[in-house]
């Protein structure tokens, strides 16, 4: 490797090039709108959750635990690849720029993060904490201190190849994330939160950095790491345009295994029984349609206002629709399949079938929540909404999607 200086500048180019032609198909998609509207429901109820809140909500414990995990969750983004294994080992001296400029990045993007974060909860903070805004800024600038400690901690920790070793580091430096978050939160005195910083400072210097000397990079990790996180921002970008890249990662569920039962053993439900296996196994599709089934219940029982339960039910069952959508595509690179005996229309007539009974069962978990908190009229309507959502979805553009991918 004749230039290791431009290596990283290279890479990043490479994946940010690779990323912005996916945001903008998300972008495109009607996603934003979409963020925009809950955003707006989400102001006109984050006042009333205020009000409603109890003036003994433990606010100070609330922002510790999510700003720990916040500040503890992440790793540094080292843009490795599997080849680095034979080619930047040799050179792994030379590499210090490179790990510098990958620290910096992962830091901008943590605080990027943390920021956000932190904006949402901007009104409980202020309404439950403090009301200067310097004080929530002072909040932000000790808690992005925090995080390039985490950073730089847990790189020298991914140096340890024991996995007790490595997760007693983990909680360690959990606790002592906890103890500096709450000193932030509960607005401590300067000079104690100063001598915090100075502990983990020295704590750093005088034991992480023994690590580094101690033990060698561990490359396999570190592109594991790598690879886990480009695999996840496929799984977003999957579920709104067809992502070639994207890697199988199979979860066992064998709690879920009588869901094959309802597949009759027959020749032409090879797909009907391929799909549920996609579904329950692959790719997280069953947990993200978990999370939009709950998440929208959710909403649902919260919304007081009827035209806003009516939207929630359509927008989280177009939601889950779009994912459920996605299973079409995951055979795509398989060519295994093609060997089975049955006709074309066995998939799409497979496909359906998980379409409909995937958004019956949906739609009469949002009915049963909109009955049991706004009465039986109110359950019917968001049923029925959710279920011709459904319907509409199957017909307007999944049949149009096998029919584009046979001609």
């Amino acid at each position: 490797m004749n230039n290791v200086a431009n290596l990283w500048s290279k890479r990043r180019g490479d994946y940010w090039t690779m990323a912005i032609k996916y945001l903008r198909l998300i972008g495109n998609s009607g996603f934003l709108f979409t963020i925009y509207l809950l955003f707006v429901f989400g102001s006109y109820y984050y006042g009333q959750f205020l009000q409603w809140l109890p003036d003994t909500f433990p606010a100070v414990i609330f922002f510790t635990v999510i700003f720990t995990w916040l500040v503890t969750r992440g790793r540094v983004r080292t843009f490795m690849k599997q080849g680095d294994l034979v080619f930047l080992i040799p050179v792994e001296g030379k590499l210090s720029g490179y790990i510098r400029s990958s620290v910096a990045y992962s830091w901008m993007m943590e605080t990027f993060w943390l920021v956000l974060s932190m904006l949402l909860m901007a009104p409980l903070f202020f309404d439950r904490i403090d009301g200067a805004g310097s004080t929530l800024l002072t909040a932000l600038v000790l808690l992005s201190a925090l995080k390039l400690w985490n950073l730089v901690a847990g790189f020298e920790e991914q140096r340890i190849l024991d996995k007790n070793h490595y997760m007693i580091h983990t909680m360690l430096r959990t606790g002592l994330n906890a103890v500096s978050v709450y000193a932030v939160f509960s607005q401590q005195p300067s000079l104690f939160i100063g001598a915090i910083g100075l502990a983990l400072a020295s704590f750093y210097v005088g034991y992480y950095r023994k690590l580094a000397k101690e033990f060698s990079l561990k490359w396999e990790r570190l592109v594991e790491i790598e690879n886990q996180t480009v695999m996840t921002f496929y799984r977003i970008a999957n579920s709104f345009t067809d992502v070639p890249s994207l890697k199988s990662k199979i979860k066992f569920r064998r709690w879920l295994n009588p869901l094959y039962k309802l597949v009759q053993f027959d020749r032409t439900k090879v797909y009907h029984y391929l799909f549920a296996r996609s579904f329950i196994r692959a790719n997280d599709y069953f947990g993200i349609y978990v999370r939009l089934t709950f998440i929208g219940a959710l909403f649902i029982s919260i919304v007081d206002l009827e035209w806003g339960r009516w939207f929630v039910a359509v927008l989280f069952a177009y939601m889950t629709a779009l994912q459920i959508e996605t299973l079409k595509n995951h055979y795509d690179t398989s060519q295994m399949i093609e060997l089975y005996p049955v006709n074309s229309d066995s998939m799409l007539k497979g496909h359906q079938f998980w379409m409909l009974f995937l958004g019956m069962v949906q739609s009469c978990i949002f009915a049963v929540v909109a009955m049991l908190t706004y009465g039986l009229f109110a359950g019917g309507v968001v049923f029925l909404l959710a279920i011709v959502t459904y319907q509409l979805h199957l017909r307007l553009r999944l049949i149009k999607k096998y029919e584009v991918s046979v001609s």
